[in-house]
């Protein structure tokens, strides 16, 4: 990442609109960034920050305080930073919230809100690509790869941070580490592991209290079984053997239990036996009182059979009469049916006949020859009818057609006046469409003319710019060889005073060796002890010291210094000047400006004649279309007009042949609307007329048959008569008496029937032929109570057999389910001890000798990585004396691996980072904090940092030091990085030409761009 340009406005301390080009200030490699305490040199600072990340780094991030206190009222608070990022070059704008003037807001202020803006520069100029604040940040700190804290801590160095750090004890020095590297990440590996330990010692111990549950469990329920059964079973109570082991005493149980499971089973099948002889006798009994109660029941069945069977019988001779007369009863109903159908057809015949008689003045008797010539009268009716009618429609049709005639001869006539008005107009636009053919209409000559008068317009426009800049050029040059032929001058008369000075100090080395003679000393020249004339200076004489010839020496080189600053501005704009006349040429600014007015007055033609042809061209194409629109509407005109004629002449030819015909039909007749009222009820008279005697005729058919088919039927039932039949069909409710008193007499005898041939029949009768009778209720009784007894005990016998079994089956379930848990508990006990031995490792307790956690040790690491790249620029600055080295020795019961220690190689031996002077610190703590810029953008995958500041700290290193400083510095700005020194140390501004000067005012800082960009001698 390399820094372009920064514009700061209304900002921290800086009331007003400050620029800084970081380019200019790259070429020089080393710039120093001066100004009193408070000034603002670490607002500038804060800007890039801000511009970057939306924030101020630090402490202030939250500040809301960064708008000037110094600003005017409606001046907006702004940062605008332009840099490179790989090979991509991006300008950011931001503004934070502030309060503006406002006439309706509270306060008569309104708050407005932050803006962001971020442009990237593409080969077609700026590009934007976000306005959100947060996505700014977002893109840029990804780019850069690292996020706000690493890149204060990469880019912006301060060095009394590190010389805490430098010094710190190990505790403090991990506190400051974990401020420097984010270990977040491992700080959850160790909560996970404490998690998952606090997870896995709850299962083990859940595990262990369930095994252990279990156990008291089988016991208490072994011995709660045995207990009572076997005291009662032994006069003895057996011994438990405290000696067993838990597995002995759950097979020992077993064995008890079985024991107790084979009494219960003898002694239930004792009972079972004695249970089945009372069942035995308890049935026999049972069933011979059955046998004889069904012997009883059927002696009661043969009575009833007796005394209901004859009118059985008489019930059976009546239901089979009636079933005959039922048979041919349909026919019957045929008979009358036909008959009521033939009385009603005659008296709607004898209707129609009365109709007949004085419609047609003749009588027509009923039979099938009156039929035929019915039926032929009203066919020739309803012939004459439908003539009429079809004669009647044409009638009214008529009417409509003549209408239609008229319409289709007004609507030919008013298509002829639509065409004739569509050729009209179209003739008169073409007229137009010709004239505007005839003008100017080149508009390919036109837009190259105002191309060209435009280029020429911008061409001189841009001469004016160049011959403006000749001008001041010009001035300026001619000012600075003036300024430097009197820094020449000022050059001379001081190297003048100089020699002056050292010629006369010559002058004087008599009157210097005489001062100094002393009495009975040797002379330093000739080196007598004797001084007879020594030389004498005049009264007011002063001798020249070394002192005035060193003053004057400095006068001479800080001229010399100004004349080359001077020169080099000389040469700087006389390099302008050349390519300004160059671009400019040799005319005056008067008189390209005249040559501007005449290109503009061209420009103004060639744009007005464009602007015409434009708009001509655009006129004759909506001349074209409406001849197209026109030509389109004439000749559908035409054909609207040839087709309507068409449909004219074919209505006029039907109207024609209607009235002739109408006219042939109506020849000698009367109103055709009357004749068919008269034809109709004819039509509907005859076709009435012939279908009333077609139904009596049919009627008279039906009734002689219906009548010889009941003759038939009713004889061969064996119904001479009607009375027989009638006499024979019985009412509903007296047939389903009959039919109730025949079930019930075959229902008894099939009972008796069954029973005599039943086995049951068959024993009564044995029974009583060996004289046994049925048993009395007692005896009955008394069986039944046996069996009970005999029941209940055989139930309690059987069911001290299912507990035996059921405690021995829940036994060894129990036994195997505690091996299951045994089992299974296995696993997850060995994965609790392994994991509390790693999470003891990971906390710094255990087998971990050094005490350090994981997070510690992660930072051991980084310091390790930090004390190597450190020294890489300690070696340097310190002449290849010092170097840093990580410490990693066990420190009794206290947390190792973040120690530091520095080889001094003048003793060969190590000293502790306490020892080290002001100076040597400094020179160790910038070691650090270069190092760990370094490390920190390894490890973040950040960009190549080609712009860096170093804040202070300077003051401490004595001028050899300061020297081998400062050529480090030098070294680490190789390859084309810019290294910004904060400080504000007199000496650092002798050494460092090249810088920018903040300067604090009660109305707010101010920067200045001072010196050349050379770097220090």
């Amino acid at each position: 990442m390399r820094i372009h340009k920064l514009q700061i406005q209304a900002f921290g301390p800086f009331a007003h609109s400050e620029e800084i080009d970081f380019d200019e200030l790259a070429d020089g490699g080393l710039f120093l960034l001066d100004g009193p305490t408070g000034a603002g040199k670490s607002s500038i600072l804060d800007a890039i920050c801000y511009a970057l990340y939306g924030s101020l780094p630090g402490s202030r991030s939250g500040s809301r305080q960064i708008r000037s206190d110094h600003a005017a009222a409606d001046l907006a608070p702004e940062v605008v930073c332009e840099l490179t990022i790989g090979d991509r070059r991006f300008e950011v704008t931001r503004s934070p919230a502030w309060m503006r003037p406002s006439k309706r807001g509270k306060n008569k202020t309104t708050e407005q809100k932050a803006s962001s803006l971020l442009r990237e520069f593409t080969p077609n100029g700026w590009k934007e690509l976000s306005t959100r604040n947060d996505e700014v940040g977002h893109v840029l700190g990804s780019l850069l790869g690292l996020d706000r804290e690493q890149f204060t801590k990469v880019v912006m160095l301060p060095q009394g941070g590190f010389a805490d750090f430098l010094r710190a004890k190990a505790k403090d020095r991990e506190e400051l580490l974990a401020n420097l590297f984010d270990t977040s990440e491992y700080a959850r590996i160790e909560e996970e592991f404490s998690v998952r330990l606090a997870e896995e010692r709850k299962k083990t111990e859940n595990i262990e209290a369930r095994i252990s549950a279990a156990e008291e469990s089988i016991h208490a329920e072994a011995r709660s079984f045995l207990a009572g059964r076997e005291l009662a079973n032994s006069s003895e109570e057996p011994e438990e053997a405290s000696v067993l082991s838990g597995d002995e005493n759950f097979a020992n149980y077993r064995l008890r239990i079985n024991d107790i499971l084979q009494q219960a089973q003898a002694e239930a099948e004792k009972f079972s036996k004695h249970k089945t002889r009372t069942e035995q006798l308890t049935r026999s009994l049972e069933e011979r009182r059955r046998v004889f109660a069904r012997l009883g029941e059927l002696k009661a069945m043969r009575e009833r059979f007796a005394q209901g069977h004859e009118d059985a019988v008489e019930a059976s001779r009546r239901l089979e009469q009636d079933a005959k007369a039922v048979s041919v009863r349909a026919y019957r109903e045929q008979v009358l049916g036909a008959q009521t159908s033939l009385e009603q057809s005659a008296q709607a015949w004898e209707e129609q006949r009365q109709w007949l008689i004085g419609a047609t003045n003749q009588r027509y008797d009923p039979n099938e020859s009156s039929l035929e010539t019915l039926h032929n009268q009203s066919r020739e009716v309803a012939d004459e009818l439908a003539i009429a009618k079809s004669v009647l429609e044409e009638e009214k049709r008529r009417a409509p057609l003549a209408k239609q005639v008229t319409q289709a001869e007004q609507s030919a006539a008013e298509h002829e006046k639509s065409r004739i008005q569509a050729e009209t107009d179209l003739a008169g636009v073409k007229n137009e469409r010709d004239l505007l053919g005839s003008e100017d209409l080149n508009h390919v000559e036109a837009g190259e003319n105002l191309h060209d008068a435009k280029e020429h317009y911008q061409l001189v426009e841009a001469k004016i710019a160049h011959a403006i800049s000749r001008d001041d050029l010009e001035k300026k040059v001619l000012a600075a060889r003036e300024k430097l032929s009197a820094q020449e001058l000022k050059t001379v008369e001081a190297e003048k005073g100089l020699l002056a000075l050292r010629t006369e100090q010559l002058a004087q080395s008599a009157l210097r060796l005489a001062a100094a003679l002393e009495e009975g000393k040797p002379c330093l020249v000739c080196g007598s002890a004797e001084h007879p004339a020594p030389a004498q200076a005049d009264a007011d004489a002063t001798l020249i010291d070394d002192e005035q010839i060193q003053a004057s020496e400095a006068l001479v080189v800080a001229a010399r210094k100004e004349a080359q600053k001077v020169a080099q501005i000389r040469d700087t704009l006389i390099a302008k000047l050349e390519s300004a006349q160059l671009a400019a040429g040799e005319s005056s600014v008067e008189q390209l400006r005249m040559d501007l007015a005449q290109s503009k007055e061209q420009l103004e033609i060639a744009t007005k004649r464009l602007e015409t042809i434009n708009a001509r061209l655009t006129k004759l194409e909506q001349l074209r279309t409406r001849i197209e629109q026109l030509t389109d509407r004439a000749a559908q005109a035409a054909l609207d007009h040839s087709t309507a004629q068409q449909n004219a002449s074919s209505l006029a030819a039907q109207l024609q042949q209607l009235d002739a015909k109408l006219a042939e039909i109506r020849r000698g007749k009367k109103n055709l609307a009357e004749q068919v009222f008269e034809l109709q009820e004819k039509t509907t008279g005859l076709a009435k007329s012939v279908q009333s005697l077609r139904l009596l005729l049919d009627a008279r058919e039906r009734f002689s048959k219906a009548e010889a088919i009941w003759d038939q039927e009713r004889q061969a039932a064996g119904f001479e008569t009607i009375n027989d039949y009638s006499e024979a069909l019985l009412q509903v409710e007296l047939r389903e008496r009959l039919r109730q008193l025949q079930r019930a007499d075959a229902d008894l005898a099939s009972a008796i029937a069954t029973l005599e041939k039943s086995e049951d029949y068959a024993s009564a009768q044995e029974l009583e032929a060996r004289g046994v009778q049925a048993p009395n209720d007692d005896e009955i009784q008394e069986a039944r109570e046996q069996a009970s007894v005999a029941e209940k005990q055989y139930e309690s016998a059987r069911e001290q057999v299912v507990v035996a079994v059921t405690r021995l089956e829940r036994h060894d379930q129990s036994v195997s389910q505690l091996e299951r848990m045994r089992s299974d508990a296995g696993p997850v006990i060995e994965t609790y001890r392994r994991l509390r031995g790693l999470a003891e490792v990971i906390r710094g307790g255990g087998e971990n000798l050094y005490k350090m956690t994981l997070s510690t040790y992660v930072l051991a690491a980084r310091l390790e990585e930090v004390a190597i790249a450190a020294t890489e620029r300690l070696d340097a600055m310190s002449g290849g004396r010092y170097s840093l080295h990580h410490d990693d020795s066990k420190q009794g019961n206290s947390k190792s691996g973040l120690g530091l220690r520095v080889l001094d190689a003048w003793t060969g031996k190590y000293r502790e980072t306490q020892t080290l002077s002001g100076g040597e610190t400094f020179m160790a703590s910038l070691a650090l904090a270069l190092g760990l810029a370094d490390v920190i953008s390894h490890h973040s995958g950040a960009v190549d940092m080609q712009t860096l500041f170093v804040d202070e700290g300077f003051g401490s290193l004595d001028a050899e030091t300061l020297e081998e400083v400062m050529q480090a510095l030098e070294n680490l700005r190789a390859g084309g990085r810019t290294i910004g020194l904060v400080s504000h140390v007199a000496e650092m501004k002798q050494r460092i030409i090249n810088r920018v000067s903040v300067i604090k005012t009660q109305h707010g800082s101010t920067i200045q761009r001072e010196g050349l960009v050379m770097t220090a001698p």
